[in-house]
């Protein structure tokens, strides 16, 4: 039953990603290869897990009006207690400054490489998809990768700053598009945020902190 989760799951993301280039101004050629890619994974079965406290907490609770957005968030909530949830210091570990984020932060990854992945995942070294929840009222601070990285927003709202952009609103259904070594940050204020980030290049690279 479980992979049948992950399954369906991981079609909600492909057909999302489907309508989302149908629409003016998204990064086409971006979203065709995340999507191909994700059309190839396969999935096993997992245990239940113990809930994440902050993302039983959060996760339900994000509104979502965008039609595809809300499919992607019903599968979301079906799949998450067979997920692994990690909190951001598996990514961080005890960089300064980040105990705020990292409290009220976490992800999980349906398809990574062999050492990311978790149970009933996929491991891959072509794509890389995880699903996010940032609580209310925090900032991720200024980051960059080589990977190039699409973000979709499934529900919730949340402020992104790409570069020396400024911060810009973003809601269900939105794509961003980080290309390799994009400064980007993400903002919440009353609401959480629930997001599903895919890599498609340089899946295994690591993520740094940008500090001014």
């Amino acid at each position: 039953m479980t992979a049948e989760r992950f399954d369906a799951l991981n079609a909600a993301v492909v057909d999302a990603l489907r309508q989302a280039a149908t629409q003016p101004f998204m990064p086409r050629p971006e979203l065709e290869t995340a999507r191909t890619r994700l059309e190839g994974l396969s999935f096993t079965s997992a245990s239940k897990r113990p809930p994440h406290p902050m993302v039983a907490r959060e996760l339900e609770s994000a509104a979502v009006r965008h039609a595809d957005a809300r499919k992607v968030h019903h599968a979301l909530i079906d799949a998450s207690p067979f997920l692994t949830w990690n909190g951001a210091e598996r990514v961080y570990g005890r960089e300064p400054g980040m105990e705020a984020f990292c409290a009220s932060y976490a992800f999980a990854a349906l398809a990574a490489p062999a050492s990311w992945v978790g149970d009933g995942g996929a491991a891959s070294s072509t794509v890389g998809l995880s699903f996010t929840v940032q609580g209310p009222g925090v900032t991720y601070p200024p980051h960059a990768h080589k990977a190039v990285e699409l973000y979709y927003i499934i529900a919730g709202k949340g402020l992104w700053k790409c570069g020396d952009e400024p911060w810009i609103e973003r809601y269900p259904g939105e794509v961003i598009l980080h290309t390799a070594g994009m400064r980007h940050a993400m903002r919440t204020l009353d609401q959480p945020l629930v997001s599903l980030a895919i890599w498609i290049t340089d899946v295994d690279s690591p993520i740094a902190i940008v500090r001014a």
